[in-house]
Parts: structure tokens; C-alpha cells; sequence
């Protein structure tokens, strides 16, 4: 299949700027911090056992489905980076079904990081820009992003607001298994992220523990690079600590998910009635940097993000060491195929948004007044945004970025919250009715929400409120005051 041309793809800036748009990064690696070195796998010198990889004590769970010519691969010399695309042997190697071949790029690599630093000091961990102009090449930020958006269309576990909306005009690409609707939806969501994964990992393997996962679950900061420990708060609310036990005593729990899908919903999608958001949710949130342009809770360029790796790398291995316990083979057929699927499925996707892939100019916002725009839009901007940006906002709901003030109050007032039961977002003059403050105020576990699809969890999901008391106190005074629109 024809690589889509990188001229017409969105470059990554690589001169150094503040927070206020650009992707300013420090070309000095991150500092080694003994939770982002190499580690390996708790099922990979099994998995690679079964199949008899030579190299298995090396293995990543996501590299041995449909792997058999990885040793050779991996010891031969480094191909040109027009491996794969026409008049290059793409003929000869399909790299959906034989695997990626080693990048030349790989040996610009050093193993570790780069850093992105705000203004404010800030600092956001980023993949190297060899691997972001491998990504960029294959429009992988936006396949990734048009994935999840596609699995919106039918109301999904985020509605259909930014992204979803323009994806899903184009029916072809709607897949019938839609996001958290059932356990296929749910194969496909560990299947598509083993397949980026493993894709990585073959064409830099020199350097695979960048794309490498946390060991375990980390329960406490010394758990993540030092660059995030600031950022650790209080910790994990009960609900998360509890999944991330289950899964960690994954062998003894088979009987609480029948199917591998069962397991992808559950770690994608959480069990909302009971209060809590899905540990995959937490995990993306936790380290948000609101101002990065690599940020972990923006959909369309968290892939660019460090941290990404970390976790799915570890969701991976709590799979692999499911399909272990159940003894499922590392190369069996169904899994072969799915990722070949999610690997054309992809490059599906990329054609479709190849033309919109460049960001282009956006008209300014405008001239706005009030109180809602002078003082509360700030602080949705400061706390919120980095997860409900304009693009594949989280619940379908833009708080910041580039959507004017007046829009964001449309989809407050009077609007049906997306897991808040029977509360609106905002009800005018009567904040304790709002779901938009009883989350930030992490009142809403005891205000009663009715429905399997609550997710009563503080917001942002830090495990403590994160907003001080004046904060909350203005936007509990717009709500009071009747939540009014913006002027112009």
C-alpha cells in the first residue's frame, strides 16, 4: 500500500519556544530515571519461548504475532527509510502482514526522551523527532486520532463533537463495533495500539525501550520519570488503585473477563457505575501539561507523548499475560489477522484525512466580554484543556483552545452531562444541579447520579479536587448568577 507523501503531511518545529503553541523542544535528553530504562516484560521470555524467538529474553509481547523473520530483520543492516513505499520492494514486503523494516534513523537515537519546557517551567516528556518524522510520514497523529473518532459516530463513550464529526461523514470508514458498545470493540482497542507498538519497535529496534511499558502499575511517584513526580498529587483515587490490583494479579482473575475483549472494554472503558473512570482514562490524564503541544490528554498528539508508551506498554503486558494464563499462542491466526486489519484500517483512515492533515490557518477567535469569558474561561483553560481541547474533546466537551467562550457555554447550559445521569452540565442559577461543578467541587459522588453510565469521579482525575477555593468559588458564582453567555 503507497505511503501517503510526507510534503503533504504537518512537520514537528524543532526550534526551542515557550508554551504558547509551538513545539518548542530541549534537543538534551531527558535525565535517566530508573522507571523509563529497559525492562522486560513479565511475558516476554515466555512468549517468545513458545515460539521459539531466539532472542526472547529481549521479546516485547507486542512484537511476537506475526514475527517470524524478526531475528533476520533485526540483524541485518538498516534500510533506507523508502522501505515499503512503491518502487522501493513494497512488492515484496507487506509490512501490515511481515512487519516493519529497521529504520536508518534508529541510529540517531540515544534511548532517552527529549524535553518540552513551558514558560511556566513546565516540562513534558516527548519522543525523539527521528521517531516524530517516522510518524509524520504515515500520518500515525491523525489515523490514531480519526481511530477513536470513528468508533464515535454512533454516540461512542464521547459523543461526536470535533473530530468525530468530520470523520464520520464519511460512512465507509464507520466501523459496526462502536467505542465501549461491546468486547469486539474492546479486542480491537488492545489490537490497534499492539500493532503501533510493534511497529515502533521493529523499525527502531536499538532503541525499543523507548516504546517500552511501566514494569507494573506505578502506585507512587519514585513509579514514573523524575520530570512527572511534581505532578503526582495526592495519587490515585480508591476505584483506580483497586483496578490496577486486579490487573496486576491478572492470572487470578480470568474469570472476571470471559474474552480478551472483555478485558480491552474493561481497561478502556472502566466500570462507570460504580463512580469510576477507566484506568486507561486515569493513566492518559494523570500527567496532563495543558500547555504542551504534545500533551497527553489531546487526542490528535498524545501518540508524540513519552508517557503514551509507558502506559500502553504496560496495558499490553497485563494482555499478553492474560492470553498466557489462557494459553492462547503468541502467533495464532485470529490475532495475526487482527493486527493486519488494524494495521490497513489505519492506513485507511490516514488517506481519508491526508488532505485536512495540515493544520492550516484558523480564523481568530472573537472580541468577547463577561464574566464567564474574563473569569472563569481562565481557569477552564489553566485546568481543563489539556483534555477538552477543541479537537476529540474528552465527553464531547471543549473547554479551551481554539473555540470561542460563547460556544463552550452552549455546551454547558442546559446540556444533558454525557455521564452525569440526570444532571445537566450547567443549570442556571442552581450550581449544586450543575454536574460541571459537582465534579470540579468533588461533590458529585454524593449527589446521587442515577444510570450505569456515571462516572462520579473529581475532575481533574487527580484523586483530589484540584481547583482552590476561589477558583471554585467564581464558577460557582456564574453558575449562581444564571451562567450567562458571553458579549461581543
Amino acid at each position: 500500500m503507497a505511503w501517503i507523501a510526507a510534503s503533504a503531511l504537518a512537520g514537528c518545529d524543532s526550534s526551542e519556544t515557550s508554551d504558547t503553541g509551538s513545539t518548542g523542544v530541549d534537543h538534551s535528553a531527558a535525565d535517566d530515571d530508573s522507571a523509563a530504562q529497559p525492562r522486560r516484560d513479565a511475558g516476554r521470555a515466555d512468549a517468545g519461548a513458545q515460539k521459539g524467538d531466539a532472542g526472547s529474553a529481549d521479546h516485547h509481547p507486542s512484537d511476537t504475532a506475526h514475527d517470524t523473520d524478526a531475528g533476520d530483520r533485526r540483524a541485518g543492516p538498516a534500510l533506507s527509510t523508502d522501505a515499503g513505499k512503491p518502487g522501493a520492494g513494497a512488492a515484496a514486503h507487506d509490512h501490515c502482514v511481515d512487519g516493519e523494516l529497521a529504520e536508518a534513523r534508529d541510529a540517531l537515537l540515544d534511548g532517552k526522551p527529549e524535553q518540552w519546557k513551558g514558560s511556566d517551567g513546565a516540562i513534558d516528556l516527548v519522543l525523539p523527532k527521528p521517531v516524530l518524522a517516522w510518524m509524520s510520514e504515515r500520518v500515525w497523529t491523525q489515523s490514531h486520532d480519526a481511530w477513536h473518532n470513528v468508533r464515535r459516530c454512533g454516540g461512542g463513550s464521547f459523543g461526536g463533537f470535533g473530530g468525530a464529526s468530520a470523520v464520520c461523514s464519511k460512512k465507509e470508514l464507520i466501523p459496526q463495533h462502536q467505542e465501549c458498545a461491546d468486547a469486539e470493540d474492546g479486542y480491537q482497542f488492545l489490537v490497534m495500539h499492539r500493532h503501533m507498538m510493534r511497529a515502533l519497535r521493529q523499525s527502531f529496534p536499538a532503541h525499543s525501550e523507548l516504546f517500552a511499558g511501566f514494569p507494573t502499575f506505578p502506585l507512587e511517584a519514585k513509579d514514573v520519570p523524575q520530570q512527572w513526580q511534581g505532578r503526582w498529587g495526592s495519587g490515585w483515587a480508591q476505584a483506580i488503585k483497586d483496578t490496577a490490583k486486579t490487573l496486576e494479579s491478572i492470572e487470578s482473575k480470568l474469570s472476571q473477563f470471559p474474552s480478551e475483549g472483555d478485558l480491552g472494554k474493561f481497561i478502556q472503558c472502566g466500570a462507570m457505575s460504580n463512580g469510576a473512570s477507566s484506568i486507561h482514562g486515569a493513566l492518559h490524564f494523570k500527567w496532563v501539561v495543558n500547555a504542551s503541544p504534545h500533551s497527553l490528554g489531546k487526542q490528535t498528539v498524545n501518540i508524540e507523548n513519552y508517557m503514551f508508551w509507558k502506559l500502553h506498554g504496560w496495558i499490553d503486558t497485563i494482555w499478553e499475560r492474560y492470553r498466557i494464563a489462557k494459553g492462547l499462542a503468541p502467533d495464532e491466526p485470529k490475532l495475526r489477522e487482527a493486527l493486519s486489519s488494524q494495521c490497513r484500517e489505519m492506513h485507511r483512515l490516514g488517506q481519508a484525512v491526508a488532505p485536512s492533515a495540515s493544520p492550516g490557518s484558523k480564523d481568530p477567535l472573537p472580541v468577547e466580554h463577561g464574566y464567564f469569558h474574563e473569569s472563569v474561561r481562565p481557569i477552564l483553560e489553566k485546568v481543563c484543556s489539556g483534555c477538552h481541547s477543541e479537537s476529540s474533546p474528552e465527553a464531547g466537551l471543549p473547554l479551551g483552545g481554539q473555540v470561542s467562550s460563547a460556544d463552550i457555554v452552549e455546551q454547558l447550559v442546559n446540556v444533558s452531562a454525557l455521564h452525569g445521569g440526570q444532571f445537566k452540565r450547567v443549570v442556571p442559577g442552581d450550581p449544586d444541579e450543575s454536574w460541571l461543578y459537582l465534579k470540579v467541587s468533588g461533590t458529585a459522588m454524593a449527589a446521587g447520579c442515577q444510570g450505569a453510565g456515571c462516572n462520579a469521579q473529581v475532575m481533574p482525575p487527580a484523586g483530589q479536587v484540584s481547583l482552590s477555593k476561589a477558583e471554585l468559588t467564581t464558577i460557582r458564582q456564574w453558575i449562581s448568577d444564571g451562567a450567562a453567555a458571553p458579549t461581543n
